[in-house]
């Protein structure tokens, strides 16, 4: 076999490119100074990178009680890597210091920034970086309002910087299990110390929505400056499903929680609203909470699912389905309902090829998720467990009932893995590792794209010589 001819295609580098970083920081984090007691564990740091990468958020462990600075900063560096993407990152020094740029290099950019158009490729990427650096920094800055008084200097502005850029990049990693060492046990789930803070909530949901917008729709609204009749049809269909979506989450939220004790029953009226709209914006794969969803009504379980699945935009540093693929769903839908033949949609046609990639997209997930669900719960369906937060059962209706992996927690945790949130039920360390392998390889799937993968196996395919004569069939 000549190995020059090998053709590596532009998907599959990138493709290639996550498994690369994976794997070097899985190393990484097994070094033994990565670690602050014991022997490190190989599958503890795969999962952990892999999470870190894809940023998706779940752990096995508590990254600030596990990991000594260096692997919380190597974890760090893997949720940056992972939410701008290794190739967007190589592709910005190639544009920049390499003159003779092919053709191909800048597809291999464009496919891994989430641009649509070869046109203006350097300035795309000049305002990714440019911007998320921006408003990490400021991000940074103000939560910083908040962690320094708790952990002072040093510690509070490492909270922050870690927490800045862990809601930028949708990851929903965060460091207050050192809440515990500080003594402030009450601040060490998640983000659950500052459920009272508007600044610090607000702050949060602003950086989690921005980086789920995807990085084009910022370049195209900056280009158009800020009039929406320039808008390419893209960005006006992701800000408008953006909208509308944390619009109602947030109202059914605040419907199914306003007097839920166990969430934010016990809270005023204005952090009550606060961390309903939190609620909407964290299942939009970010991972961040500030109650425990262990207390969560059946209605709030249900949303938060469905939230997770459609997760943010794409070309962002969000996962799920995307937002595009349910606005082209739900068209099609009703395009099918009158009769119409074209799919529209502010005046506009959608292609046919987005219409059939939606579908492909949609059913790869859902088959994906049902296999998922039906291998963790046969190998750890029914077992007892301990969750995160020191449950050994739930109190339903004043009646304690032991904490199981059983169907409803599976399909949270499946659901929260492929779409990239990190949220959990607490089951992630309880289950067996075949489990979490699947876990793992479900966190990659849904950062890369289940499509993606797809095309990385069929571009080299040859379309079919012959056109088969059409036939109906019965629908429905």
């Amino acid at each position: 076999m000549n190995i020059k001819r090998i053709k590596f295609r532009p998907i599959g580098i990138v493709v290639a490119s996550f498994v690369l970083v994976i794997f070097a920081g899985a190393g990484l984090l097994c070094l033994p100074f990565a670690v602050k007691s014991g022997e490190p564990d190989f599958l503890v740091a795969l999962f952990s990178a892999t999470s870190a990468t894809c940023v998706t958020g779940h752990t096995v462990i508590d990254p600030y009680t596990y990991f000594t600075g260096f692997g919380q900063a190597v974890m760090l560096v893997l949720i940056q890597i992972g939410g701008l993407g290794f190739i967007t990152i190589i592709s910005l020094f190639m544009l920049y210091m390499k003159k003779d740029v092919t053709l191909s290099d800048r597809k291999l950019a464009l496919q891994s920034a989430g641009g649509l158009k070869m046109m203006g490729l350097k300035q795309l990427l000049k305002y990714i970086f440019v911007g998320t650096f921006a408003l990490e920094f400021s991000g940074a800055v103000l939560l910083a309002v908040s962690f320094v008084p708790d952990y002072g200097w040093g510690m509070g502005i490492w909270q922050a910087v870690f927490t800045s850029i862990s809601s930028f990049c949708n990851a929903g990693f965060s460091l207050t299990g050192a809440a515990t060492e500080y003594g402030m046990p009450d601040k060490s789930l998640s983000l659950s110390g500052y459920s009272s803070d508007p600044l610090f909530l607000i702050t949060v949901m602003a950086l989690i929505t921005i980086g789920g917008l995807g990085f084009y729709v910022w370049y195209d609204v900056i280009k158009a400056r800020f009039r929406p009749s320039h808008y390419a049809l893209h960005t006006k269909v992701v800000l408008v499903s953006t909208g509308g979506i944390l619009l109602v989450g947030w109202a059914l939220f605040m419907a199914f929680e306003w007097n839920n004790p166990g969430t934010i029953g016990g809270m005023n009226a204005l952090d009550k609203v606060i961390n309903s709209l939190f609620f909407a914006v964290t299942p939009r794969t970010a991972g961040h909470y500030t109650v425990d969803m262990n207390y969560f009504s059946d209605g709030s379980y249900l949303l938060s699912n469905l939230l997770m699945f459609v997760g943010g935009s794409p070309g962002s540093t969000a996962g799920g389905v995307k937002t595009t693929t349910l606005v082209v769903l739900v068209l099609t839908m009703l395009t099918a309902c009158r009769k119409e033949r074209q799919v529209r949609v502010f005046k506009r046609g959608i292609e046919q090829d987005d219409v059939v990639n939606a579908v492909t997209v949609t059913m790869l997930y859902v088959i994906a998720i049902a296999a998922s669900v039906f291998v963790i719960c046969a190998v750890d369906g029914g077992t007892p467990y301990e969750s995160d937060y020191g449950q050994t059962s739930t109190i339903i209706n004043g009646v304690p009932v032991p904490n199981v992996v059983n169907f409803k927690n599976v399909l949270f945790e499946v659901i929260s893995a492929i779409s990239a949130t990190g949220l959990t039920l607490g089951i992630t360390a309880e289950i067996s590792a075949l489990s979490q392998v699947t876990l793992i390889l479900l966190m990659f799937f849904g950062r890369v794209g289940g499509y993606t993968l797809v095309l990385v196996f069929s571009e080299t395919r040859r379309p079919p010589a012959i056109t088969r004569m059409p036939e109906h069939i019965m629908i429905g």
